[in-house]
């Protein structure tokens, strides 16, 4: 793949928000930059496995990166909410390397993605 395996991952309840797909789909057709939407309804368990298999094990990395602890993706009783309301994960060879959550924070993220391209996301990522 030409952007070097970059994925634009979207975890979202139902269909997420219009707007954050548009943008995903202007960054595909401008900058070759792939996208997956990980939508449907609302599911606990999808979410757990989601943290546990993707976020949990890059724990340090992702803070160090984003200043954001993953336990932002957790309830203070312990429920999970990857999809809600809403997360965008960088993925570079089929691991998370960035993140934000949050509409605001996801759409503002897209469109620096929009101004700086590629190597702004491989800015964040330290590549």
């Amino acid at each position: 793949m030409e952007t070097g395996d970059l994925i634009l991952r979207y975890y979202c309840e139902g269909e997420g928000d219009r707007r954050i797909r548009d943008l995903l789909e202007e960054i595909k057709g401008k900058l070759g930059i792939s996208y997956e939407i990980i939508g449907g309804p609302y599911n606990e368990l999808r979410d757990k496995e989601v943290y546990e298999r993707n976020f949990k094990p890059r724990a340090g990395l992702l803070k160090r990166r984003t200043g954001r602890s993953i336990r932002e993706l957790r309830s203070r009783s312990g429920h999970y909410f990857v999809s809600v309301p809403g997360t965008i994960a960088v993925i570079k060879n089929g691991l998370v390397e960035w993140w934000t959550l949050g509409n605001e924070d996801i759409i503002a993220f897209l469109k620096e993605v929009l101004k700086g391209g590629r190597e702004y996301i491989l800015k964040l990522i330290g590549d």
